[in-house]
């Protein structure tokens, strides 16, 4: 593939992130005379910068002079071949003491005097040629530019301090050195005439570095497993560049190998380091979190205080650096791969031996030391039996990574395949490399004759894994269908767990009929004693029930969930209640339960620290994240759900969740091009997305109101029909608390006020009986904008906003509220002609909840108001209206902390409005009230 030329690319790499360094080394530039000094570690861009410098509007005052410094490079190498690249710095028959020069420069003795013999005294000598030199660069306005620095031999280094102390009077320079490495130490010479500028080069931030990987691909798009290893790169050009070259032009993609350039640049250092010193990088290097002095020794077998003294050069040159206290690693991670890479083999080998040795506590660090050690039957045994004790303990995660690297790398007879593919589908739940499990288990379908027990059970786990961690709902589904009919006879009891499944309402986007049919099934199947399952079958069977009586909102649902809160020493039957408090956190949160969600997280991360469980452990996070967003705690959202994201890239369902409250949030500040990039990657939208219908379903309207508000109405409507498409299909109206009021919005306009009327009275229907709050306040809120919409009396019209304000307020939904007095602002203010404090307390609770966009939108609105005459009435001994509103609502036994956030209001100001109730209406109590104002 074509990437550009290397001209149009290397301005692709100088130019991201560099904007304010280049700034200001063209600034120093602009003085008569100065130096810059440009410090980064390997690959961060010096040469490239210092090439855009010389291509910059400063070459058009300056000639530019530029050279580089080598190792080993001979006395006054770098500048002389600066300077015999650019011959027309050296004037014809000039300065007389520019013939000390010719020895030198001998292609240049047409432009240089007559040669002057040499002085026999050296360092007299060598003083005339720094003259000669600073004769030569006094002719005219220069920049010397001269990279790495840190390589520079002496006489260069002593040219360099002497332009210091005496500068031609046009000379600036720009010098780029690697820290730790012998930095050119010109701070100290700085004047006021003569300033010198440190200037650091740092590796780039996240964003840089997507926008440079995708730059480099010259139209074409950056594929995802190159996507996925950029934050290897940290940030540093080089890496950067090396890896999305190496994905587009190696015609068989390297995969975890790295390119050739970064092992090239990543193990020079250590080519001029004593043996002593390599040997302990390279035993670092073997450890991925680092190694301690203690493990040090033992892997180079080398003393204490050798150890020490070495560990102390290395860390001064910076090849090493403490990435925690007393445990030292290489200061880069690609850095680490690559001097493991370049070690010899033999002596990787060696060390891999030894390291496995030192970790006995850590059966996945033994293994991988083995494997590269070359000891592979030691390596599948070790691996074999630990994961059966990982399995024992009900650590699935551990017998995960150990397996899948049997399976991965060992050569093994058909029958061990499909027993270690049977073990490895139950246990990939935890979800670690499910692509490849997935890739086996349908080999084996496909081509490997078992018996129906054993195809039901592998299939059962297939269609588990391509549900919950591929996102693929009809594949899933499919496979869970047939593993029943293979089941059914050859193991009925196992059945009964496969039918539990299929009658969760996110499995496979069936109709909520289909999913309560399966519940049926299995409810009958558990009345027969010969279909009795084991502990954790029936467990597991048991909260796939409790999951799907949430998910319809059900009100046995919490009832049936008591039994999360027993303890149990069982690991498998701890598994299934650390499940079942994460779908019934999950289902809580969306019927609108967030107190009783809250508390299952709750419960669940002590199953968690109980079990170890990796996966489901990281899982309650994500479950956090979505609760927090529609319960409206949203200070840093944000920057957690884009963390979320960046760690659960390979799994497809999971990061769904992580975009939706990041598209959503990103919209609310202001981000509109990361905003509906999250989205549209999950929106109903596709078919095929990966998101739960939940998921797709809410960022299908999200983006239907976005579209709408920016005019593009067409668009606003594919989405909302897409999302609407997914609550008919599947009658789950408990998932539609965001997209009704959506609906409310967009249809009257578009000439389907009729379908809207229909739409509420299905979804009415829908919810009729169900424990759904949060989609029964949308359902409010929805009529009562098509109650707006349609003109009914204003009485209606406010009763259904007030209506709609209750729920809303009752299940603490800090953003509906909002966005239900801003809508009944509207209509008091352009329809009834009368002002309110809506829009204003509207904008206050924006503020408060981290929605810029909102809540400038609503102080725009209120400055564009044009001013009525105002005044404060003097009520007298009557109640004023908020008096009268916050006393209706204390009488009501509202406190005064639900009062102040339902009406946008302090708590003191509420306590204050009481107090002036109860003086003016003689009241002795909040309850005796009452009497006083009814």
């Amino acid at each position: 593939m074509n990437t550009g030329s290397t001209a149009i690319r290397d301005a692709v790499v100088t130019s991201v992130g560099r904007g304010q360094v280049e700034e200001r080394i063209l600034a120093l530039l602009e003085h008569p005379s100065g130096v810059a000094l440009v410090e980064g570690e390997i690959g961060v861009g010096k040469s490239h910068l210092l090439q855009r410098i010389r291509n910059s509007t400063a070459s058009t005052t300056r000639r530019m002079v530029a050279g580089s410094c080598t190792p080993g490079c001979g006395p006054l190498q770098p500048v002389l071949e600066a300077v015999l690249a650019t011959p027309e710095l050296v004037p014809r028959q000039g300065n007389p003491v520019l013939g000390a020069l010719v020895p030198f420069l001998p292609e240049l003795t047409d432009r240089l005097p007559p040669a002057i013999p040499p002085l026999p005294d050296p360092r007299a000598d060598l003083a005339r040629r720094l003259r000669a030199l600073r004769v030569l660069f006094s002719g005219c306005p220069v920049a010397l530019l001269l990279d790495d620095v840190h390589w520079a031999d002496d006489d260069t280094l002593a040219l360099l301090r002497y332009f210091a102390r005496r500068p031609p009077g046009d000379l600036a320079m720009v010098l780029t050195y690697r820290p730790h490495e012998h930095p050119p130490r010109l701070a100290h010479l700085a004047t006021r005439g003569f300033p010198v500028r440190h200037i650091p080069l740092e590796p780039l931030d996240d964003d840089d570095t997507v926008t440079l990987a995708e730059s480099l691909c010259a139209g074409a798009s950056l594929p995802s497993a190159t996507r996925a290893r950029l934050p290897l790169a940290e940030g540093i050009p080089l890496a950067i560049t090396a890896l999305v070259d190496d994905a587009l032009t190696a015609a068989v993609p390297n995969g975890p190998t790295l390119p050739a350039v970064l092992r090239d640049a990543y193990s020079e250092p250590l080519r001029r380091q004593s043996r002593e010193l390599c040997g302990v990088v390279r035993a670092a290097a073997l450890c991925a979190d680092g190694a301690t002095e203690a493990e040090l020794r033992a892997l180079t077998r080398l003393s204490e205080n050798e150890v020490g003294r070495v560990l102390s050069s290395a860390l001064a040159k910076g090849i090493l650096r403490e990435i925690r206290p007393n445990r030292y690693g290489c200061h880069r991670e690609l850095a680490r791969q690559a001097i493991h890479d370049t070690t010899p083999r033999s002596l990787s080998r060696r060390l891999h031996r030894t390291a496995a040795t030192l970790w006995p506590d850590d059966p996945v660090r033994t293994a991988h030391h083995l494997f590269h050690a070359g000891d592979l039957h030691h390596w599948r045994t070790h691996s074999e039996r630990s994961a059966e004790s990982a399995i024992g303990a009900g650590d699935w995660s551990t017998a995960v990574q150990l397996l899948r690297d049997v399976l991965r790398h060992a050569e093994l007879a058909t029958e061990d395949r499909v027993a270690l593919a049977m073990t490895l589908s139950r246990a990939a739940f935890d979800g670690l490399d499910y692509e490849q499990i997935i890739a086996t288990v349908r080999e084996i379908l496909a081509e490997v004759p078992l018996p129906d027990a054993v195809r039901g059970e592998l299939r059962n786990n297939l269609g588990i894994l391509l549900l919950s961690q591929a996102g693929d709902h009809d594949a899933g589904y499919r496979e869970l269908e047939q593993a029943v009919g293979e089941l059914e006879q050859s193991n009925p009891a196992l059945a009964l767990k496969v039918m539990s499944s299929l009658a969760i309402p996110y499995t496979g986007r069936r109709h909520v009929s289909t999913h309560l049919a399966w519940l049926d099934r299995v409810e009958a199947g558990l009345r027969d004693p010969a279909r009795r399952p084991d502990p954790v079958t029936a467990e597991t069977i048991r909260v796939n029930e409790l999951t799907t009586l949430m998910s319809t909102g059900s009100r046995k649902a919490l009832h049936a969930a008591e039994f999360l809160a027993e303890d149990t020493d069982d690991p498998g039957l701890a598994r299934q209640r650390l499940r079942g408090c994460l779908n019934l956190s999950d289902g809580a949160g969306w019927l609108g339960h967030y107190a009783i969600a809250r508390r299952h997280l709750d419960r669940g991360h002590v199953w968690s620290r109980q079990l170890g469980a990796a996966y489901l452990a990281e899982q309650l996070q994500v479950a956090t994240l979505l609760l927090d967003w529609l319960h409206g705690n949203w200070t840093g959202l944000l920057d957690t759900a884009e963390t979320l994201i960046a760690r659960y890239t390979s799994l497809p369902l999971v990061a769904a969740e992580c975009r939706l409250v990041a598209g959503a949030l990103a919209l609310e500040h202001g981000d509109t091009a990361t905003g509906v990039a999250h989205l549209t990657a999950i929106s109903a939208t596709h078919p095929g997305t990966a998101a739960a219908p939940p998921i797709s379903a809410t960022a299908a309207a999200l983006l239907a109101r976005h579209h709408y508000h920016r005019g593009a109405k067409t668009t606003a409507i594919r989405h909302l029909d897409a999302a609407l498409g997914v609550l008919t299909a599947t009658g789950m109206w408990v998932w539609s608390s965001e997209i009704l009021p959506v609906a409310a919005e967009l249809l009257p306009p578009a000439g389907r006020g009729a379908e809207l009327r229909q739409l509420l009275d299905t979804a009415a229907t829908g919810l009729d009986g169900t424990d759904a709050p949060a989609a029964k306040a949308g359902l409010a809120l929805a009529r009562a904008m098509a109650d707006d919409l349609a003109q009914r009396s204003s009485s209606t019209v406010l009763d259904a906003y007030d209506n709609a304000l209750d729920r809303f307020a009752e299940l603490s939904r800090p953003y509906w509220v909002a966005t239900t007095r801003v809508l009944r602002d509207r209509y008091t203010h352009t329809v009834l002609n009368r002002d309110s404090d809506d829009l204003a307390i509207a904008a206050g609770i924006f503020g408060t909840l981290g929605a810029p966009v909102a809540e400038r939108r609503c102080q725009d609105l209120l400055a564009s108001r044009k001013p009525r005459k105002r005044g404060r009435p003097g009520y007298g001994p009557r109640l004023s209206p908020r008096e009268a509103e916050v006393a209706a609502l204390a009488c009501d036994g509202h406190t005064n902390a639900h009062i102040a956030h339902r009406l946008g209001l302090s708590i003191r100001t509420v306590e204050q409005h009481i107090a002036h109730a109860l003086r003016k209406t003689g009241a002795t109590s909040r309850h005796d009230l009452t009497t006083h104002t009814t």
